[in-house]
């Protein structure tokens, strides 16, 4: 199984009408993995992510991860499991692919600038930015971008309940039984490194330990990173 992409995989499916969704999907799901990903190398550095820790960066980088790479997986298995617990047609694959194109493209235009901001040094969290303030001015653009790209994920949601709900009014179906892909290769033996959670495990740890190892080990033994309480108020 090894080597093959995922074109190949899908070829596979047993629903022909399902294969152009699932290869839409697939193809977005790993560029909005790859941007994600890639956001993802600077929040694993120490020293990156100090400059852009708690900005809106990070919530670009959730939303993309998540929502770009994972969710957009769901509608599809969504759109493949519907016959099969209705009994009925799905009604437009033109709906569908027209639903998936609106959601990555809404996913790319509402992150990207969330990520800039970010940079510019945005907070997350916060209920209120004035963006009359001059040293504000230069976020509202991107903000404006990341409201408009909210939009057409919004529309893209409204579609994909259009589709189910369309579908739910079809012609029935005899369906076959469940089924799923087939590798394109013979399967054979895993490599044991490859077939457990023990390499993994010691990447993580091994990753974490060269980004982070060396700042904690100054934060445990300096006593010059300490910050001072700041009282507001009348406590005391």
């Amino acid at each position: 199984m090894f080597g093959t992409t995922i074109c190949q995989r899908t070829r596979q499916l047993p629903a022909p009408s399902m294969r152009a969704a699932s290869r839409i999907s697939a193809g977005n799901d790993r560029m909005a993995l790859g941007f994600g990903g890639a956001g993802g190398l600077i929040n694993m550095s120490y020293q990156l992510d100090a400059s852009i820790h708690n900005t809106q960066w990070i919530t670009g980088h959730f939303h993309l991860i998540f929502g770009g790479a994972i969710v957009i997986m769901y509608f599809v298995i969504v759109y493949d499991l519907w016959p099969h617990l209705t009994g009925r047609a799905i009604a437009s694959m033109s709906f569908i692919r027209l639903q998936l194109w609106l959601w990555f493209i809404g996913m790319i235009v509402t992150t990207f600038p969330w990520h800039y901001v970010g940079i510019l040094g945005m907070p997350r969290r916060m209920a209120f930015y004035d963006y009359t303030n001059p040293g504000l001015a230069d976020e509202a653009v991107p903000v404006v971008m990341s409201v408009i790209g909210g939009v057409i994920l919004l529309v893209s949601g409204l579609l994909f309940l259009f589709i189910l709900l369309r579908s739910h009014f079809e012609g029935r179906l005899e369906l076959k039984p469940y089924s799923f892909s087939q590798a394109v290769h013979a399967i054979t033996r895993v490599p044991a490194a490859l077939n457990g959670h023990a390499l993994w495990i010691a990447l993580m740890i091994g990753l974490t330990l060269t980004n982070y190892g060396f700042p904690i080990m100054q934060l445990a033994v300096r006593s010059d990173t300490s910050v001072p309480a700041f009282y507001v108020g009348d406590r005391r």
